[in-house]
């Protein structure tokens, strides 16, 4: 299931954030649906009341143990690769005396480097697709056909853009009967679709005037970049100029193993959450509270989402790829979810949901789009074609297209409306996170202020109103992505039942606030 992406996306939504310390649809992410243990939670409910099942902590045992059994085995054997990866490339450029930063520089010495990272990718893509790994073999080569458009420059990689995309409809449709191999197939087709179209941008931005040929690089360091182990099967995008800088390794073993722990941990934490709790808590609230029960069942994808984003974290962290934000006791960062489960904002949340992608976006799509004019007008097309461009990269998913259109809409009129209410008060209500004493542009913050002053309450109680309803816009939504589809069947009822019982309230909300930003303005 492709459902980790449901927010990737906005810097695009708030613009005011060009100094916000971040991190950023699926990278992209699949999650095996085999991890998840779902038939544990029966019996013990009354409908008048919460009545806990018997034996609810061996349930969650008997949940738990399977289940984090299956992902060391998961798990294991591409820690093991990326590992590996790093140890035969710092042998290789100790030998050559390559230096970190140096690989791009160092001509033919570094092939060996580009071919390391190649068949250590092609490895992990084996043991995890088998033999389907031939058709992103094939897609990749067709894709560096299709990169010999950068060479007519930026227009060339424009229309690389709309082929690559236009091309996963393309093979989606073909296997259609087959969506069960596709599922997993897109998340990395989608991520290997990122790193090209990156590439094309990238390549041209270099080109000069008066250079009418532009290097595009040979099948080897390509593939190599395509098929870099720590991002080959679960992502993120990185860039080409990061992929480079990282082929030799910075980081000593033991800033290695600091950071891989942490990271570990967290990805277990997260699928116990995932599989189980999250699950568990659904059930046990869904007779007392509508809102509760989409909650916790939103919790699962949240949690699911999590759980892939650490376990890419880690491998980024034993292969020693850098990226370009990093945790000091994390390494890079794929995602922040103390900044999901309590955002200040819906702009702020979609931009730590996944953080390359994030960059990926803003970069390629939303940047572009908006520096040609300034206007407000510009701006809130240029966040439309933001959203429009992730929910293409997600292949043929209604509901990723439903919820990403409404995060559009809910953001942008949160961000309007706070942004004037902000401007009109001087006060610190904006979507975006407060940046300090020291550099809060607004008279009435409350760092500036005493914690007892009046107006310091009134400005939290309202920024805590806002939080949360985000974090009711992000039980409602998220609640979405948890079936397999948008119909109804014996077993499992529509999505649309959890909106229409919620009035679809966050809907009214969403488009409430648009009107009472143009009202108040």
């Amino acid at each position: 299931m492709d459902y980790q992406y449901y927010d990737e996306e906005s810097d695009y939504i708030d613009v005011d954030d060009g100094d916000e310390d971040v991190e950023d649809d699926p990278s992209d992410f699949t999650y095996d649906d085999s991890l998840r243990e779902e038939d544990y939670y029966g019996g013990g409910y009354e409908e008048d009341g919460i009545q806990l099942p018997d034996g609810y902590l061996e349930i969650l045992r008997s949940c738990a143990q399977p289940s984090l059994l299956q992902v060391i085995q998961y798990v294991a054997p591409m820690l093991v690769v990326c590992l590996g990866c790093r140890l035969l490339c710092s042998l290789h450029a100790g030998r050559r005396k390559i230096q970190p930063g140096e690989a791009a520089s160092a001509g033919s010495i570094s092939i060996p480097l580009h071919l390391i990272h190649l068949a250590s990718g092609l490895m992990i893509l084996y043991v995890t697709l088998s033999h389907r790994l031939a058709l992103i073999l094939l897609l990749s080569v067709v894709g560096y056909v299709l990169l010999q458009l950068a060479r007519l420059g930026r227009r060339g990689a424009v229309i690389l853009a709309f082929v690559t995309i236009g091309s996963q409809f393309i093979y989606e449709l073909l296997i259609w009967r087959q969506r069960s191999d596709w599922s997993q197939l897109r998340g990395i087709q989608m991520v290997v679709n990122m790193k090209l179209i990156s590439l094309g941008f990238d390549l041209t931005a270099t080109g000069t005037a008066k250079s009418k040929t532009i290097r595009v690089p040979n099948p080897l360091v390509y593939l190599g970049y395509i098929f870099s182990p720590a991002t080959s099967c679960l992502g993120p995008w990185i860039s080409f100029a990061s992929y480079l800088d990282s082929l030799v390794p910075r980081n000593s073993w033991l800033v290695t193993l600091r950071r891989l722990l942490p990271n570990l941990v967290l990805c277990l934490v997260a699928l116990v959450v995932s599989n189980c709790i999250a699950p568990f808590l659904g059930e046990l609230f869904a007779f007392s509270s509508h809102f509760l029960g989409m909650y916790f069942e939103a919790m699962s994808v949240r949690s699911s989402h999590y759980f892939v984003s650490f376990i890419a974290q880690a491998l980024l962290v034993a292969s020693d790829q850098g990226t370009e934000n990093e945790s000091q006791w994390l390494g890079p960062l794929v995602t922040q979810p103390w900044r999901i489960e309590w955002p200040r904002s819906i702009s702020s949340l979609v931009r730590s949901w996944n953080i390359p992608m994030h960059e990926w976006l803003k970069r390629y799509v939303y940047g572009p789009w908006k520096k040609e004019d300034g206007s407000k007008g510009r701006t809130i097309l240029a966040v439309l074609c933001t959203y429009l461009v992730s929910s293409l990269l997600h292949g043929m998913d209604l509901r990723i297209y439903l919820v990403l259109i409404s995060l559009a809409i809910f953001g942008e009129g949160e961000v309007l409306l706070r942004r004037h209410i902000s401007s009109v008060l001087d006060a610190c209500l904006s979507a975006n996170r407060c940046r300090g004493r020291d550099r809060c542009r607004y008279a009435n913050c409350p760092k500036k202020r005493n914690w007892l002053c009046f107006r310091s309450c009134l400005i939290r109680l309202a920024n805590l109103g806002f939080t949360a309803l985000t974090i009711f816009h992000l039980a409602y939504l998220g609640v979405v992505l948890l079936g397999e589809s948008l119909e109804s069947s014996d077993d499992h009822e529509s999505f649309l039942a959890h909106w229409q019982r919620a009035g679809y309230l966050s809907h009214y909300i969403g488009v409430g606030t648009f009107v009472l930003y143009l009202f108040i303005s």
